[in-house]
């Protein structure tokens, strides 16, 4: 009899280890870095607009949700028990993970990630463009002034833009490309200085997370 129901025992736990949602790997279209639970010691970078491919069991036949931080769940595109596929809107950290919900409630294990802020690789003024640690004069920003910034994982949901330690820029558009090709490159933002402070930088805030500095004056080129 002890031995019956340690066997039944035993098959109810096996039955329950095999039905729970369970991330084994995760994979980044854009970049090939896997992150196989249990063996990769290094979290793959992830950034806004990356396709993320989740890889385990038990996740169902009914699309649920993942998300990679306390904030709105990926953009999901394919959905099977064993892989998830979706679009990356919004990360922050650290410290970040991925956690997959099932549609009846159940959640996974959780999956660190390195979350990647945006990126500014140029800001055009007017005529004058600056792209950071290459250009060798300024672009001069006044109040009023239209700035375009270009750059990588800017993503949606819309942030804000600063120019200096002050009211925030009003934004005229962000990302405008996302709805029709969501990508993590190559993304830009117009915004119009509410102020402008000599010796200040600009700098984007997307996803909760802070851009590099890009320096600006507010005087004229000669």
């Amino acid at each position: 009899m002890k031995a019956f129901l340690l066997a039944l025992a035993l098959c109810c736990l096996l039955a329950a280890s095999a039905s729970g949602q369970t991330i084994t790997s995760i994979r980044i279209a854009n970049s090939g870095c896997v992150y196989t639970v249990g063996i990769s010691t290094e979290p793959c970078p992830i950034g806004p607009g990356m396709v993320l491919h989740v890889y385990g069991r038990g996740f169902g036949a009914i699309g649920g949700g993942v998300g990679l931080c306390d904030c709105p769940d990926m953009t999901t595109t394919q959905w099977s028990d064993t892989e998830v596929t979706g679009i990356v809107g919004v990360v922050t950290g650290p410290p970040s993970s991925i956690v997959l919900e099932t549609w009846g409630g159940g959640y996974s294990n959780a999956v660190s990630y390195y979350a990647l802020a945006p990126l500014i690789t140029e800001i055009d003024v007017g005529s004058c463009s600056y792209i950071p640690n290459r250009s060798k004069n300024l672009c001069a920003v006044g109040v009023g002034e239209a700035i375009t910034i270009h750059g990588n994982y800017f993503g949606p949901p819309q942030g804000q833009v600063a120019t200096c330690d002050c009211a925030a820029a009003t934004i005229q558009s962000w990302d405008p490309g996302w709805p029709v090709n969501a990508s993590p490159y190559d993304n830009t933002i117009v915004a119009i200085a509410n102020q402008a402070v000599c010796g200040s930088t600009i700098m984007v805030d997307a996803g909760y997370m802070w851009s590099n500095p890009v320096p600006y004056t507010t005087c004229a080129a000669p």
